[in-house]
């Protein structure tokens, strides 16, 4: 009698994922190569040399694919801007910044992250515009901050955040991006309720910041 030899569903689990590296690995290349329209699930099997059927056993569509490569993503942007903000506080520790300014500076901060990662990060940052909507957790935070400090007039934060991420999507595909993201967000936290003296004092805490390192440094 021949005994069934069970797998233990750990190993299972493990042999998996490891497959599913692989063909993110494989899009990795491709996005390298032909841009992110260029990622198709025929074009990851032909990469590792495999049937397309066997791509679909990992992801169910090209959707389901993007989508985990755009988790991906955002999960390295989010580290990239952890680090930088790690070092903000000693940066501006000689600056005079009240509550309210530095809820000014760390608003303008995020932008200024995000002029840098398009650069820094091309293809994670084209990743993660196509999940717009997981991106406005940290804005919206800040913005509801800004507005119970009465730095803006109150309003939702994630509606504003997700108009805000939205219009730098626009403006950071333009020449000249940083100085129109600069502008961009400026513009609408005054038109927000925030006086433009403030918001002009906190960009310039924003330029010390950026004198220090990079907005959007890299991680692994």
């Amino acid at each position: 009698m021949v005994h069934l030899r069970v797998v233990p569903d750990d190993r299972r689990d493990r042999n998996r994922e490891r497959r599913r590296r692989e063909f993110l690995d494989a899009a990795g290349r491709v996005i390298d190569r032909d841009g992110l329209d260029g990622v198709t699930i025929k074009a990851i099997a032909d990469d590792l040399d495999c049937a397309v059927g066997t791509v679909y056993r990992y992801f169910a569509s090209k959707a389901d694919l993007i989508d985990a490569l755009a988790g991906e993503a955002m999960a390295r942007l989010a580290a990239s801007y952890r680090t930088a903000a790690a070092t903000w506080d000693d940066v501006l520790a000689g600056e005079d910044l009240d509550e309210a300014s530095r809820v000014l500076v760390d608003l303008q901060a995020w932008s200024a992250f995000w002029a840098s990662a398009a650069v820094v990060y091309a293809d994670e940052y084209a990743l993660a515009m196509t999940a717009i909507e997981q991106l406005t957790d940290v804005p919206a935070a800040l913005l509801d901050e800004a507005a119970a400090l009465d730095v803006i007039e109150p309003a939702t934060g994630a509606d504003r955040a997700l108009r805000w991420v939205a219009a730098l999507r626009g403006v950071l595909g333009l020449d000249r991006a940083v100085a129109h993201a600069r502008a961009l967000t400026m513009d609408l936290l005054t038109g927000w309720g925030a006086d433009r003296a403030d918001v002009e004092i906190a960009a310039g805490a924003v330029d010390t910041l950026a004198a220090h390192g990079p907005m959007a440094p890299q991680v692994p």
